[in-house]
């Protein structure tokens, strides 16, 4: 029922599936597909491959699932680019006035900035927000 070239057939697909998409399924599929494979190599009928293929893709998707859910958990705590640098220290390289932007330097790139005080050259700043693409900031005190 089952020939050798349809289980490496699989196991191909599977594991190259599994390069695109990153969830630990296919694999699991894929290593599944290997074993029936050996075991259609070693002359087992097809109903002892179909288990065997069933029973260890079951297995391997039981042991991949805690892994998985570990290495993407703290994906989404990860700051984008720019939210990084809430909280985050500054100096002012342009006088920053009230309702007129000024310009920070922060972790090596210059920002526009705005703030409700005036704020003089070479102060120090702690970034608030962002908002667009100029940071809201506040003087150290």
């Amino acid at each position: 029922m089952f020939s050798l070239e349809f289980w490496i057939l699989l196991t191909l697909v599977c594991v190259l599936g599994e390069l695109l998409t990153l969830t630990f399924f296919l694999l699991s599929v894929g290593i599944g597909a290997g074993f029936a494979a050996l075991l259609n190599y070693l002359n087992y009928n097809s109903t002892t491959q179909l288990i065997v293929f069933v029973v260890v893709t079951i297995i391997c998707v039981l042991i991949s699932k805690p892994i998985s859910k570990k290495l993407t958990s703290k994906s989404s705590l990860k700051k984008s680019n720019s939210d990084r640098l809430i909280g985050e220290e500054a100096i002012v390289i342009k006088k920053i006035i009230p309702d007129e932007m000024g310009t920070v330097k922060i972790l090596g790139d210059t920002w526009k900035a705005i703030a409700d005080e005036e704020i003089a050259i070479g102060e120090k700043v702690i970034v608030e927000k962002i908002d667009g693409v100029k940071l809201i900031v506040n003087k150290i005190k």
